[in-house]
């Protein structure tokens, strides 16, 4: 592990160790290893400060190529765990570039995460739509697949860690956006809520069933 990866992992399990929202065994859990990682690499909590300097300024990032809008709603569920947010400038029923907004290091993190499930998210919704035999019209099925696959990202989020590399296991927990974040977008950004009648179960069950089973450690998403 790279010493700047260690130092992000760190910065982490600290801000669970300094959480008020955080249950006394997550707090212990956190600062334990924070403390043997800091152990293990000869590293105190001056190096820790020293090293976060990347990390002052917000940033806005865009992926390179537009996606279906929709996805934006899996780039969430990652975003969240990566201290970022995630946001998409377009129409949500139509092409968009997504993005990110947070501090350098967590927004490449995210990217990392990010960037083969979106990919891999598109090539099948083109698989999907080639080969579409269902009543409802494909553009619901898609938004409700959409839907369905952010749920089972989440859920496999939810379990606490997401293989990255081979035998590299990377802890993800929720920890609130960073205070500099929550003033970033609230002064630059719009908020949209968007509410969809579910019309496609099939489509969402399909979603969820492929989302939880997707493999962070193959691009081609498949265990």
């Amino acid at each position: 592990m790279e010493l700047d990866d260690v130092v992000r992992k760190i910065k982490k399990l600290l801000a669970i160790a300094e959480d008020p929202s955080a249950s006394d065994q997550e707090i212990q859990l956190a600062a334990y290893r924070a403390e043997k990682l800091m152990f293990k690499y000869k590293l105190d909590r001056k190096d820790i400060i020293e090293k976060d300097d990347s990390s002052k300024n917000v940033e806005e990032y865009y992926f390179e190529k537009k996606y279906t809008a929709y996805l934006v709603w899996t780039l969430m569920s990652i975003a969240e765990y990566c201290q970022t947010q995630a946001f998409y400038n377009g129409k949500l029923n139509s092409k968009a570039y997504l993005g990110i907004i947070g501090f350098n290091d967590d927004i490449i993190l995210c990217k990392e995460i990010a960037l083969p499930i979106l990919d891999y998210m598109e090539d099948t919704l083109i698989d999907l739509k080639t080969c579409y035999i269902g009543e409802v019209d494909f553009r619901i099925f898609k938004r409700n697949w959409c839907e369905g696959f952010a749920s089972g990202i989440k859920t496999q989020l939810d379990k606490g860690f997401i293989e990255l590399k081979e035998e590299e296991k990377f802890e993800v927990s929720i920890i609130d956006l960073p205070p500099a974040v929550k003033v970033y977008i609230d002064n630059n950004c719009k908020t949209n809520t968007s509410h969809f009648k579910r019309n496609s179960t099939e489509g969402y069950e399909l979603g969820v069933a492929m989302g939880s089973k997707y493999n962070f450690n193959d691009k081609r998403g498949i265990k």
